[in-house]
């Protein structure tokens, strides 16, 4: 996922998770190297009507993680 915003001099770039598979998540490389509390701003949340919520958090309490590339 690459993110851009006003304010932003260079986009960022995220992953998103979907939750359903467990298995494949606690297998995930990129996620086992993250912290519990890091790793959850990474994977959407399954609402009641079916859809999927996936919030991005540029700075602050849960900010997202972000990845470096060069």
């Amino acid at each position: 996922m690459a993110v851009f915003a006003r304010g932003l001099m260079n986009r960022l770039f995220t992953r998103v998770y979907l939750p359903e598979n467990g298995e494949a998540l606690a297998t995930d490389p990129l996620l086992s190297s993250l912290d519990p509390d890091r790793r959850r701003t990474l994977i959407a949340r399954r609402d009641p009507d079916g859809g999927l919520t996936w919030d991005i958090r540029l700075q602050g309490e849960a900010e997202t993680v972000f990845l470096d590339f060069q």
